[in-house]
């Protein structure tokens, strides 16, 4: 029986992976590497009791990675286990000095914990899972355990889960996903015709985000993937409309999915006919984001510019699909403020001016459902997945946590997104984009690197609880 406090630390989204490039970062997100090797030190070395440190998700990126036949392609999800172990080897070649650090922490007795998320699916497949433990150092006696299926853990009074169970754009078909694993684990020929479905968040970055990348290198630091992202996209990229619109039809089949688990799940229905819901409709109450997405990605009115005296008029073909940094750079005509008013409302609509004020969530959907989590034994929440640090009240000495990022992040400036402005501030946006598009990120990118620190009594009751900004400058 434990006689002394434990320290439970949670990180998660590291991205570990994608290639670096030689003049910049390639399709890295994670560029501090070196830091969160000595971050998992400094625990591992300077408490005296037991350590225990949860990776809450999104520890390795598959998406940042090419396919392993095809450097040029990438995938949402490999059904190809050996090339999927292949991408994990690659990842934790480059990313050799952390994954050093995970088997120092594990050598010295420490425990810890892997949940997956939605970067990095993969892990759960059963080789994969199997090769992740031989790179964390887990062999013999030592205290390793991985979370697969989309299961929260619980460490005494405290649930963490990814997060990305409440976001459709990202939620994992968990069912579907645990029938493909047990095939595998079988060998069952079967396999072959299997089809996994995964995230239309993941197919977004890989038929589209990966691909735009080129031109626009900062639109993979807009986290997570969600729906406010397709209006952006189409501002910057309109002649990419018709991949959009496939992504969109997967998010709303995504959305059936999960309303019908939701349901399944609320009124526990193990047997009989599978309920028929009827597709979101678009007449229903919509939230500004799914607004901001009907605007842009289905308008009637895409294809139409007002004009100075106030007529609405066509916009031509070539202007409609000239990119967005062909026109910022090249010749301009009357839809330019058309095209700027576009890209600063989903500017907006993707990130708030409240976005880092670590304590209010103003995503109601991780608020709600970790008010409903912590309930009974259950006193505090952690979730990660929108690389957003969080810690916020819930009443009776309970709180959420939102475990932050290891990744880059790019802060939007709060005079372009205050909506309460007079005047709309399309000079600072032209500023802006060209400074992003020539990448020279001063001022918008930041490495704001968070964990959540939890200190145990020995029957699971957490006495100390805070959400660290993790001062990685005293350690360089």
């Amino acid at each position: 029986m434990a006689t002394a406090n434990k320290s439970v630390y949670v990180i998660s989204d590291l991205h570990l992976g994608g290639k670096p490039a030689l003049d910049g970062r390639g399709f890295r997100i994670c560029t501090r590497e070196a830091e969160l090797a000595a971050f998992v030190t400094k625990i591992t070395k300077a408490d005296a009791g037991t350590v225990e440190l949860v990776i809450n998700g999104d520890s390795v990126d598959f998406l940042a990675e090419s396919s392993v036949d095809a450097p040029e392609r990438w995938e949402a999800f490999r059904t190809n286990e050996a090339h999927a172990v292949a991408i994990l080897d690659r990842i934790a070649e480059r990313s050799a000095l952390f994954f050093q650090s995970l088997q120092a922490l594990l050598k010295k007795g420490h425990r810890l914990v892997i949940l997956p998320g939605n970067h990095d699916i993969e892990l759960n497949l059963p080789q994969v899972r199997a090769r992740l433990r031989y790179h964390v150092g887990a062999s013999g006696p030592a205290d390793y355990e991985f979370i697969p299926h989309g299961e929260a853990y619980r460490v005494g009074d405290v649930l963490i889960e990814h997060g990305n169970r409440v976001d459709d754009m990202n939620f994992v078909d968990q069912n579907e996903l645990r029938t493909f694993c047990g095939m595998l684990s079988r060998c069952d020929p079967k396999e072959k015709d299997f089809r996994y479905d995964p995230p239309a968040g993941s197919k977004l970055v890989a038929e589209l985000i990966n691909d735009i990348k080129k031109t626009y290198s900062f639109i993979d630091l807009l986290k997570p993937e969600k729906e406010a992202a397709f209006p952006i996209i189409l501002a910057l990229e309109p002649g990419r409309r018709g991949d959009l619109l496939r992504i969109a039809t997967a998010l709303a089949e995504g959305k059936l999915r999960r309303s019908r688990q939701l349901l399944l799940n609320w009124t526990n229905i193990s047997a009989g006919p599978e309920p028929v819901l009827p597709l979101p409709s678009v007449d229903s109450e919509l939230d500004p984001l799914q607004q901001s997405l009907l605007r842009t990605v289905k308008r009637a009115d895409f294809g139409e510019f007002h004009s100075s005296n106030g007529t609405v008029q066509e916009i031509g073909a070539f202007d409609r699909f000239q990119s967005f940094a062909a026109l910022l750079f090249g010749h301009r005509n009357e839809t330019w403020n058309q095209r700027l008013a576009d890209l600063l409302a989903a500017l907006r609509s993707f990130q708030n001016v409240s976005a880092f004020d670590q304590s209010v969530e103003a995503d109601e959907s991780y608020a709600d459902e970790a008010s409903r989590l912590a309930y009974g034994p259950i006193r505090h929440v952690v979730f990660g997945h929108t690389h957003l640090a969080k810690m916020v009240k819930l009443g009776e000495g309970r709180f959420y946590f939102n475990s932050g990022t290891w990744a880059d992040l790019l802060r939007l400036p709060k005079k372009i997104l205050d909506p309460t402005r007079t005047y709309s501030p399309f000079a600072e946006l032209e500023k802006l984009m060209k400074n992003l598009i020539k990448q020279k990120y001063d001022g918008y990118k930041m490495f704001h690197p968070t964990y959540v620190h939890f200190v145990q009594d020995p029957d699971g009751h957490s006495v100390q609880f805070e959400l660290c900004n993790h001062n990685w400058k005293a350690l360089s």
